[in-house]
């Protein structure tokens, strides 16, 4: 579940964990230009990542593939805020129930 926080701001607090997904959807006719932070458990945060999504489009991030070797630990859970100068759509995924690719 994601809640709005303010302008463009969005944040999932939900236990999302190392391997998730997030589906981005550019719902404007603009460039989307997106902020991507994670907050961990006895971490310091992670980012923010920044993202361009064309006008009218869609884009899958995993935390690994942003993050790379600075991703939390494989059992600790994370949140992410989403920041962005226009509005998107944020739906989490979980690892284990993304289709296959």
């Amino acid at each position: 579940m994601s809640t709005m926080v303010g302008n463009w701001k969005m944040a999932i607090a939900d236990g999302c964990m190392p391997g998730d997904q997030l589906s981005l959807l550019n719902i404007s006719s603009g460039k989307a230009h997106v902020e991507l932070t994670f907050c961990a458990e006895g971490g310091e945060p992670l980012g923010p990542f920044h993202l361009t999504l064309p006008a009218q489009r869609t884009q899958s991030p995993v935390l690994e593939d942003l993050v790379g070797t600075d991703a939390p630990s494989p059992g600790l859970p994370y949140s992410v805020v989403v920041v962005s100068d226009v509005p998107v759509l944020v739906q989490p995924h979980p690892a284990d129930q993304r289709p296959a690719a």
